[in-house]
């Protein structure tokens, strides 16, 4: 049985966090996947509180779909976060 993930939000990165990533929900439930600007991803867990208390936005779904130059300023930064961040690992994407 394959999961379904479906777009919630774009979390934008701040000082000391995660690179901007696109949180996809999982159908099983506080699961999600975290894709990144090179639409590398990682799994990782949502609870109810930050469903319901995160910024949600209005940007769109998928990395291609967003404006060039901020596309590649995010890689720039994902690039120098995993230059700093040796056991940050991230899976290729199956596209």
């Amino acid at each position: 049985m394959s999961e379904f993930y479906k777009y919630r939000y774009t979390q934008i990165s701040v000082f000391g966090s995660l690179p901007t990533h696109k949180v996809f929900i999982s159908d099983i439930p506080n699961k999600a996947k975290l894709v990144f600007a090179d639409n590398t991803f990682m799994h990782g867990s949502i609870s109810d509180w930050v469903l319901r208390n995160s910024d949600l936005d209005t940007r769109v779904s998928t990395w291609l779909e967003e404006p060039a130059a901020f596309l590649e300023d995010e890689k720039r930064r994902l690039s120098l976060y995993r230059a700093s961040h040796h056991l940050f690992k991230t899976e290729p994407s199956m596209r």
